[in-house]
């Protein structure tokens, strides 16, 4: 039986984020089954290395030989693309990312192949490119399929696209498996992580940190990660008199190390898609605090059962339950206890069967 050609279109495979995480993580295990070819093809590559695990049969390539942007290239990544299209014989193409719809609906009109929009954002966020709007009404139009993260966000998708001939389906991304562990409930050290950028909220973080640490002296949070906006994070910092407590170690790509190590973890986010560090902070049974932005965390935490879900952007509640956790040990280990719920939901296995499952659909 031939094999079927899979190509990933992402813009940039050897950056740093969930994004680039869960490409890999789906590409190798299409991969290994044996009955696909995958192939990432990137906008760009400006990060070096691929940071993640991949296996050595995913070939990748990438679009511009030195980064370059701009509308005015659109012609030309859109015929590159159609090139490589072709030179791989590629069946299905999945954008990571609705925004690259924008060049492949041309490209299938000119190719004949299928592609896939996998939206990692929700649908009521535009982060950076008002294109978006466009990208995903054109995705209803043209694609075969299109793939949100969470049922919240299949939901708005069918509730706002204009036309919609595509599919539109939940496949969350995929959990780390780890060896279980002891969870140390007499842990001190709070964690959150993520790129320090607005959508994280570590500003906020900031404030709810400023109220609960010197209450707590004997109580360190960790934020971990890197971003534009860490001067500004940490200068925040230092005026509030935070400086002994609220940490800033960087990025790691060891988190579990620091997880294995914790009391609970907390997001401030303002925005995602599926937070893959929530998922990596359940997978170490961890209790979770997050706010119930959109889209993902009431996807993940059960309220009240292995974690608090706090309203947007409710710091004073974000403060209380806070409070409450490092005051009570007992809790903190019934949330543990109980951080393995909902799993399977999330296993490796079940995504991949799913995607297998599209696949099939799509090519028959």
């Amino acid at each position: 039986m031939a094999k079927t050609n899979v190509a990933f279109f992402i813009n940039d495979i050897t950056s740093s984020g969930g994004t680039e995480r869960v490409t890999c993580m789906i590409s190798n295990m299409l991969q290994e089954t044996g009955d696909y070819n995958i192939v990432i093809i990137s906008l760009n590559e400006c990060g070096g290395n691929i940071k993640f695990p991949l296996n050595s049969r995913v070939q990748t390539t990438k679009i511009n030989e030195t980064p370059k942007s701009g509308i005015y290239r659109f012609p030309t990544v859109c015929t590159r693309l159609a090139r490589l299209v072709r030179r791989y014989k590629i069946d299905v193409l999945i954008d990571v990312d609705g925004i690259l719809d924008l060049y492949s609906v041309p490209v299938k009109l000119l190719t004949r192949v299928k592609f896939v929009s996998w939206e990692h954002f929700n649908f009521h966020q535009n982060p950076d490119v008002p294109y978006r709007k466009l990208s995903r009404q054109l995705a209803g139009m043209f694609s075969s399929a299109i793939v949100t993260l969470t049922d919240q966000d299949r939901q708005l998708y069918e509730e706002n696209l204009k036309v919609r001939r595509a599919r539109i389906l939940t496949i969350p991304n995929p959990m780390s498996i780890h060896e279980p562990t002891v969870y140390d409930s007499g842990s001190k050290t709070i964690v959150s992580a993520g790129r320090l950028t607005y959508q994280k909220g570590f500003d906020m973080l900031v404030d709810v940190a400023a109220a609960v640490l010197p209450q707590h002296p004997d109580w360190t949070w960790l934020v971990l990660g890197e971003g534009e906006d860490h001067d500004k994070i940490t200068e925040l910092t230092h005026a509030k008199g935070l400086d002994a407590q609220l940490k800033f170690p960087g990025r790691t790509s060891h988190l579990n190390t620091y997880f294995e190590k914790a009391a609970f973890f907390v997001m401030t986010s303002r925005f995602e898609g599926l937070p893959m560090v929530l998922l990596e902070a359940k997978a170490a049974q961890l209790p979770l605090v997050s706010f119930d932005c959109e889209t993902g965390p009431r996807e993940i935490i059960e309220n009240g059962v292995n974690g608090f879900v706090i309203p947007c952007f409710d710091t004073a509640s974000m403060i209380e339950h806070i409070d409450k956790l490092i005051d009570s040990p007992s809790l903190r280990k019934e949330f543990s206890a109980n951080s393995s719920l909902g799993n399977s939901k999330f296993s490796p296995d079940s995504i991949r069967d799913q995607w297998i499952e599209l696949l099939r659909t799509i090519i028959k």
